[in-house]
């Protein structure tokens, strides 16, 4: 299963390793550079899902470069990140074809809430996991061209998110802040939909949903 593509660029060395590290423990996978250097090549050749984009990188602008790279990949959505909090730089790097931009110092949960919404039409794919293809458009769980359970719209969220996230720990706090929006999740009613996941999934015996005690779920495959 393909993982959302990110492309970060950022001069500041401490601050992209750091967000490399974050987003990839997330389930992205990302390609971090810290200049503006074969942006273009780079582009073409990784098809990255979104691009986020320090507006200043060295002696250069992000902001200026993005009609460029709007004429090379119109559909990827660019988010710039900055510390300028000027009213008419944001205004500039919107004009610019950015789809948003966030504020420096940001938290990690800002930044994916961002690439979530920006890369939605990512999530709409067909999702393929052992012998299951997770119609996610349609919340179905398929085989083939046999519909093994039209989930519900929360079961078909947690089902993605786990799936995004194979052979990892899900924690508890990562679904209430991504399904929940961060509200508090029912513990009876999040382990019922567990539950629930782990039945449709057992036709498929090298498929193991393993609740983590105290933290959270892992969905693996043998």
């Amino acid at each position: 299963m393909d993982k959302i593509k990110v492309l970060f660029v950022d001069d500041d060395v401490t601050l992209g390793n750091i967000v490399t590290m974050a987003l990839e423990d997330s389930g992205y996978e990302v390609h971090y550079q810290t200049s503006l250097t074969a942006i273009k090549p780079v582009i073409q050749e990784l098809a990255p899902d979104i691009i986020v984009l320090d507006v200043e990188i060295g002696n250069k602008n992000g902001i200026d470069i993005t009609p460029e790279l709007k004429i090379i990949a119109p559909e990827i959505p660019i988010l710039f990140v900055s510390s300028h909090v000027d009213a008419s730089e944001v205004v500039k790097a919107l004009n610019a074809g950015g789809v948003a931009y966030l504020k420096k110092p940001f938290e990690i949960e800002e930044l994916t809430a961002y690439i979530s919404r920006h890369t939605a039409a990512f999530h709409m794919q067909p999702m393929q996991i052992g012998r299951f293809t997770l119609n996610a458009e349609d919340n179905l769980l398929m085989k083939g061209e046999e519909v093994v359970k039209k989930l519900s719209v929360f079961e078909s969220k947690l089902l993605k998110l786990l799936m995004l996230n194979m052979n990892k720990v899900v924690t508890r706090e990562q679904i209430e802040r991504e399904l929940w929006e961060g509200g508090y999740a029912n513990e009876q009613s999040l382990n019922n939909y567990i539950a629930k996941l782990r039945k449709y999934l057992s036709e498929d015996e090298s498929l193991d949903l393993i609740t983590i005690p105290k933290v959270g779920y892992k969905l693996s495959q043998n």
